[in-house]
């Protein structure tokens, strides 16, 4: 989604390794899902990042993936919540074709180009 030069990291927080010195800074962008194990990890994630656990490297933001069609008010209050801890926030609602056709990332949706401009472009500063 982010193009050739972002990887999937799994769901731990990457480290930069290696031998060159001084290490890679790696920019990371955080997704998880809406419902209550995405909600929750979010929110650990979020508080070790606050609390300054999680230095080596820099995070860009936080995108949350909706799991439903609709989300329910407690869910809609703790997306808006968890957004505003980080330095980008963004929220990516249903996409009712994904459920039966993997995502066409040459042409996004346009809510999803708008969230990959937005890390590119911070990713591009952080750079400079």
């Amino acid at each position: 989604m982010l193009g050739e030069r972002s990887l999937d990291a799994g769901t731990g927080w990457p480290i930069a390794s290696g031998w060159v010195r001084p290490l890679p800074t790696l920019r990371v962008v955080v997704v998880a899902r809406t419902h209550w194990a995405g909600l929750d990890a979010a929110q650990d994630f979020t508080q070790q990042w606050l609390a300054g656990d999680l230095s080596e490297s820099r995070l860009l933001g936080l995108v949350l993936v909706d799991d439903g069609p609709k989300l329910l008010d407690q869910q809609q209050r703790a997306v808006k919540r968890l957004l505003r801890k980080v330095p980008i926030g963004a929220h990516l609602p249903w996409v009712e074709s994904w459920r039966i056709h993997p995502p066409d990332f040459e042409r996004p949706p346009r809510r999803l180009q708008k969230i990959i401009r937005t890390f590119h472009h911070k990713a591009e500063e952080d750079n400079a």
